[in-house]
């Protein structure tokens, strides 16, 4: 997974100065390099997620309307209209995951021509947007941890609230998220500790004795900075860890008319689920318990396969041995069935009596294959490799008929429309 931010959102995405900030992970959980480039010199993956910065998407609460397609687009637009300030028509919109008709939902907003900028300018570099995600998004009420957009968080599953300080346009910003949704901040020294007021909109200052339970994050540049205005420890995070935390999120902006097909959809789902099975530490039993299956499996193979091959083993040691015995003469086994075949043939040439190969025998099983029905060939010719009967006086129904039967009672027999091929049988 490749996750890439851009350091100036309002920068031109075709320019060749744009610069993007990036991390990739094998894992998802785990930075392996990261770094800040150029687009064309973005290092390459399989799934490349888009993040956004705080200050480009605005949160909406809304109950979603019950219709689908072009008019939920159309919705969306008449209920937005008087909630932002800008042009609604030139907003992009992305619904939370997993929201259903009727029922409250988060809806972000963001800059439609600067988003399709950023995608167009990937897809050119030949690094195509798999998901767009948020760096920040509103936060799940602790008391309904399994609600819709539940996501993970670096210490807790849900806090409170959730404070980044980091550096957006060469200006430190605090964003704060929580269940009434997500704002921005300017951090400036000698403004003073800012109220809850401020950090989240429509939280009262009597709240103030909550904030034990936030988490206080911020980039390590502006640690110092934040912690001096805001008066409270901040905990220090690297960059590309955050970034890691947007790919984690279930949160996907490509939606509407920058939706991906449904196959890719399904890919991405799928390539999530792999990396969670792979990496995460929750699916680590049952990555010990698939191992421990495994390895179960292939041992019982290999304890059936082992006894198979002994009594195997066995047979032939048994058959080699009763050669040996009823011949003395034969000292060299090498396939002990049709050895055993020719020693008796010979003995019956020896006695008089004939082989299950001899031309009577051969002509003997055909008279009472046929039965009572009369099946005459007209020519025949004998050989080492069986008796051929040609020329019937009968139909090619009847002389098939003759071979089934002959197959049945476990003679070799082979008929091509004309030529009727019999052997005596396997050993």
């Amino acid at each position: 997974m490749l996750i890439v931010t851009p350091v100036d959102r309002l920068a031109s995405p075709s320019a060749a100065s744009t610069l993007l900030q990036w991390v990739r992970s094998a894992d998802g959980q785990h930075p392996d390099d990261h770094g800040e480039c150029a687009i064309d010199l973005l290092p390459r993956d399989e799934e490349l997620v888009l993040a956004l910065a705080p200050r480009a998407i605005s949160w909406h609460r809304i109950a979603l309307p019950r219709v689908s397609g072009p008019r939920l687009r159309a919705a969306l637009d008449g209920l937005l209209e008087d909630r932002v300030l800008s042009e609604v028509g030139a907003l992009h919109h992305a619904l939370e995951p997993d929201g259903r008709p009727g029922q409250p939902v988060w809806v972000a907003c963001t800059d439609r021509e600067q988003l399709r900028g950023w995608v167009r300018a990937l897809e050119t570099s030949g690094r195509p947007v798999a998901r767009i995600a948020p760096l920040v998004w509103p936060m799940v009420s602790a008391a309904a941890p399994s609600a819709a957009g539940a996501t993970r968080s670096f210490a807790m599953d849900a806090p409170s609230l959730l404070h980044w300080a980091h550096i957006d346009e060469q200006q430190a910003w605090l964003v704060s998220a929580s269940p009434l949704g997500v704002s921005c901040v300017a951090l400036q020294e000698g403004a003073g500790t800012l109220p809850l007021s401020a950090l989240i909109p429509g939280a009262s200052d009597h709240q103030e004795a909550a904030r034990s339970l936030d988490v206080w994050l911020a980039d390590p540049l502006v640690t110092e900075l934040a912690e001096r205005v805001l008066q409270r420890h901040f905990d220090p995070v690297a960059p590309e860890q955050w970034l890691l935390r947007a790919g984690q999120t279930d949160w996907n902006l490509a939606q509407f008319d920058l939706s991906l097909s449904s196959n890719a959809r399904r890919s991405q789902r799928l390539r999530r689920a792999w990396r969670q099975f792979r990496s995460a530490p929750a699916w680590r039993p049952a990555r010990w318990g698939l191992a421990a299956l495994l390895v179960a499996q292939l041992i019982g193979l290999n304890l059936v396969a082992w006894q198979e091959e002994r009594s195997l083993q066995a047979k032939h040691d048994a058959a080699r041995q009763a050669l040996t015995e009823a011949f003395p003469n034969v000292t060299l086994v090498i396939d002990a069935p049709v050895q055993m075949q020719r020693e008796v043939a010979r003995l019956q040439q020896a006695s008089g009596h004939l082989a299950s190969g001899d031309m009577e025998t051969l002509l003997g099983a055909i008279d009472r294959a046929a039965g009572t029905e009369p099946i005459t060939p007209t020519r025949i010719a004998y050989d080492a490799n069986g008796l051929r009967l040609s020329g019937w006086r009968a139909g090619e129904e009847q002389v098939r008929a003759l071979q089934q039967s002959l197959q049945s009672a476990g003679w070799r027999s082979r008929f091509d429309g004309n030529e009727l091929t019999l052997q005596p049988p396997q050993p």
